[in-house]
């Protein structure tokens, strides 16, 4: 029956990971997330033999042989582009995210383990607007940041003033004038998308409010040649493409199909356990009339 429970918890978290895929199908820049599962005996042979994965489980609360929820992986495969003709959207074609100041107001010093890890959070979302007093924000109302190059991977916030302006491939943005015979060398720079490319994406970790937050500092800092600490952040060596999106990168059948397996094992197995639990009513009433 454990076994049986055990089987039925992983299956409504896979099914809760593959419906939340589906539901962010419109949100662009959006990641599908992969339940990893694995058996006690898969787990335990890990354990006995940990240089054959260069991995490390613990099996405290592994007593059951049923098929356990392991970890949650985000899939960080490059999305389609879609053009939407919108001056404020902006798509990355390669690796790399934009790079967000946190709410100062919400987070404070940090110290809440799911705030942004150095007031900063990354994203794939390009959708941006420009509030009140000029400067481009991301849909929360949050300032998207430069390439100042500080040790969280952005500088400060970027001051746009009006929408006449252009980006280039590198993430340059120039304000345009009404002269439309000048080159782009002689527009007036304004500054530079910041973009955070980490060689390793695993350290990004989607939060509840945010798309993706820095929170394991060890791994995520690196000494720099000053001997400073900041975060890696490999050269940028993909494109920005103003007026288009990036959509999300969910595969539609594959996230079906898993969800209609997922339920059916769900369903199979709350039929064993009723099975058992009627097995065991009537060993309880037959011994009991005995």
């Amino acid at each position: 029956m454990y076994t049986a429970e055990s089987g039925m918890l992983t299956a409504i978290r896979d099914i809760n990971v593959r419906s939340n895929n589906l539901a962010n199908l419109s949100t662009a820049g959006f990641k599908q997330d992969r339940l990893v599962t694995t058996t006690f005996a898969e787990a335990l042979a890990v354990r006995q033999e940990i240089r054959t994965t260069g991995r490390l489980y613990s099996l405290e609360n592994d007593a059951v042989r049923g098929r356990k929820a392991l970890e949650l992986k985000t899939d960080f495969a490059q999305g389609a582009l879609q053009e939407t003709h919108r001056h404020l959207d902006f798509g990355i074609a390669g690796n790399g995210f934009f790079v967000i100041q946190a709410g100062e107001e919400e987070y404070g010093e940090y110290e809440n383990p799911r705030a942004a890890f150095g007031g900063r959070y990354y994203t794939r979302n390009g959708q941006f607007q420009i509030n009140p007093e000029g400067y481009l924000i991301d849909g929360l109302g949050n300032y998207v940041l430069d390439n100042g190059g500080d040790i969280y991977g952005g500088g400060d916030p970027i001051w746009v003033g009006r929408y006449d302006f252009v980006s280039d491939e590198y993430g340059n943005l120039y304000r345009t004038t009404d002269d439309m015979g000048m080159t782009l060398d002689e527009w007036e720079y304004i500054a530079t998308l910041g973009i955070y490319n980490p060689r390793n994406p695993d350290w990004l970790i989607k939060s509840d409010e945010y798309p993706f937050v820095i929170l394991d500092e060890a791994t995520a800092m690196i000494e720099n040649e000053d001997g400073e600490e900041q975060l890696e952040n490999l050269e940028f060596d993909g494109r920005i493409i103003q007026g288009y999106i990036e959509r999300a990168n969910t595969d539609i059948g594959g996230q079906m199909a898993g969800l209609i397996s997922a339920s059916r094992h769900f369903q199979a197995l709350s039929q064993i356990i009723r099975a058992i639990d009627g097995t065991l009513g009537r060993s309880v009433t037959e011994v009991g009339r005995v």
